[in-house]
């Protein structure tokens, strides 16, 4: 049995053992709706390099290879990107959803280097979304800011981690930002529902995790507290926002960006704020990223910002934004409950904030 999407052959990257990144599902406690949500079943993970860029791809389609041309002409796929942080570019992620024979035996090769041409394949056009994470600041308790803007660029180099036998992939790199002892970003796929340890994220097969742990964040005083950015894009035209999240709703289908209202602090899940702007005031793309974009898209695009602030002299924290389909993977994570009690969108892209 395996995923429909292809995956056109690329060198072989082996997979590194890390002692920092344990990718274990926490026997402990599930997603309330986990079975009822998350239907995508068949995933494939590819590390993959553009030019100096390190990406990531992921393909999840809810049919196999022995399936009927029925059940595949029915058949939902996702497809998904994410980018980790270099010198002109935040960490983003983008997840584009198609229904169908076509969607489900996309090239992701070929998707990719068409897309940075502008072009998309209609059958993958029902829904894209996308997510950067612009960057983070010192905010006093009345809100104002506090010195200048840490945004998460840099050199580093990724390596791929498994967990959980096998069900679980990840792709993670460290960078080292003025202001804060160290960053990691990682980009979390799974085959199965749960929540893992590491930063007590929500996981499902539908959905693509931008994982990011901060480090020694320098505070100027205790009583003040981190706030970080993140742009949300939606570019089919059918964007909206609900709650935390930027939202398409395709085929019947909802795909979407979302902010966690909770982060792991010194081990504990904890609450967080968020505000949703439904301005673009402050998200910015460079004229030839727009162009592509705009091109590939229709012509359509919708971009927002989301702003999550911790607690008040909080200094090392795991956050999880993600983009997704279907439920939303963050109401599931909300509602987790112990078992015991209930058994390159383009190589060049640069947000600026």
């Amino acid at each position: 049995m395996r995923a429909l999407f292809v995956v056109a052959a690329v060198a072989a990257l082996a997979l590194v053992a890390s002692a920092d990144l344990e990718l274990k599902v926490d026997a402990k406690t599930n997603l309330t709706n986990a079975d009822a949500d998350f239907k995508f079943r068949f995933t494939n993970t590819l590390p993959l390099t553009l030019g100096a860029v390190n990406l990531f791809a992921w393909s999840s389609v809810s049919v196999d290879a022995q399936a009927s041309e029925k059940a595949k002409a029915d058949a939902n796929a996702l497809v998904s990107l994410g980018f980790l942080p270099g010198l002109v570019n935040s960490p983003f992620a983008v997840l584009v959803y198609g229904k169908g024979s076509a969607a489900v035996s996309v090239n992701i090769n070929t998707f990719f280097t068409d897309l940075l041409a502008g072009k998309l394949e209609a059958a993958v056009s029902a829904g894209v979304v996308g997510m950067a994470a612009l960057g983070m600041r010192e905010v006093d308790k009345d809100g104002k800011d506090v010195g200048g803007l840490v945004t998460l660029r840099g050199v580093c180099f990724g390596k791929t981690v498994t967990g959980d036998d096998g069900n679980i992939t990840a792709y993670t790199a460290d960078i080292s930002p003025a202001g804060v002892s160290s960053v990691t970003v990682t980009y979390i796929t799974s085959k199965r529902a749960g929540i893992i340890e590491y930063g007590r994220t929500p996981i499902s097969p539908n959905t693509f995790e931008m994982v990011i742990e901060v480090k020694g964040f320098r505070l100027s005083d205790e009583k003040n507290h981190v706030r970080m950015y993140f742009g949300l894009l939606t570019a089919s035209g059918k964007g909206g926002i609900e709650g935390e999240t930027q939202m398409v709703h395709a085929e019947g289908m909802d795909i979407y960006a979302g902010v966690s209202k909770y982060a792991v602090i010194s081990g504990k899940r904890k609450e967080v704020s968020i505000n949703m702007k439904a301005e673009a005031a402050g998200v910015g793309l460079d004229d030839w990223t727009t162009s592509n974009i705009k091109v590939a898209f229709g012509g359509k695009i919708d971009t927002k910002i989301a702003t999550v602030d911790f607690p008040a002299g909080a200094t090392d924290f795991v956050y999880d934004p993600a983009v997704g389909a279907g439920k939303d993977i963050y109401q599931a994570g909300a509602s987790a409950v112990a078992l015991s009690f209930l058994v390159a969108l383009i190589s060049v892209l640069v947000l600026l904030f």
